[in-house]
């Protein structure tokens, strides 16, 4: 998953993760999240909260965005002391691979306005000695809807699995509740408009379904 999109309102996305925050900026509109971003993450410290968090943890060469399902669960990334969170989204992107010119598509969950996308946090604390947050996706294999379009999705957390993910559970709501073969039935996929392609775009215009154009649409 490289971009995603978080359209919710604010008391819906309090109400879905049983969290408050007094800032109203966190929770603004985005229609084309992409990594570096700051949005907002779902953990549990000494409580549950909800905090700014930039999509993109650091290592030495390079800002990681995601984490496959299988390196969670057989510990290749215990040593860096990360912790579990849950990502609120309204849906995400996918590009179709099979074509020369990839154009992308808008997934979102019939019948939820906000998803909870399973994730990995850390807290990092520069020079001057400020504290902030990084983040990032866990991917599993797509299931077949969405396999024509990208070899890997984001993990979709059931409502249910919330607690028990954020409390450090993760590895056994991975193994219980993504399977490979899983297909998410109410999964809503249409193409999108190639202005999400830019960054610098982001209106609600991206999440606009358009006509098919041609017979490999």
């Amino acid at each position: 998953m490289k971009r995603y999109v978080l359209h919710t309102e604010k008391e819906i996305i309090e109400e879905n993760f049983s969290v408050t925050s007094s800032s109203e900026s966190l929770f603004e509109p985005s229609y084309n999240v992409f990594p570096g971003s700051p949005m907002p993450v779902v953990f549990h410290d000494s409580e549950r909260e909800i905090k700014s968090a930039v999509w993109g943890i650091s290592s030495k060469k390079e800002k990681i965005t995601s984490f496959s399902k299988s390196e969670v669960e057989e510990n290749s990334i215990k040593d860096r002391n990360l912790k579990p969170c849950l990502i609120p989204a309204s849906g995400f992107y996918l590009w179709k691979q099979s074509v020369d010119d990839k154009y992308p598509f808008y997934i979102r969950m019939l019948g939820r306005e906000v998803l909870g996308l399973s994730g990995l946090y850390q807290e990092t604390e520069d020079k001057s000695g400020k504290k902030s947050l990084e983040f990032a996706v866990i991917t599993k294999a797509s299931n077949v809807l969405l396999q024509p379009l990208e070899p890997t999705m984001p993990c979709i957390l059931d409502p249910e699995n919330f607690e028990q993910w954020i409390k450090g559970n993760e590895k056994e709501v991975l193994q219980s509740q993504f399977q490979d073969t899983q297909l998410i039935p109410d999964l809503a996929v249409y193409r999108v408009p190639e202005l999400v392609n830019d960054p610098s775009n982001n209106s609600k215009e991206l999440i606009q379904a358009i006509p098919k154009l041609r017979d490999d649409d």
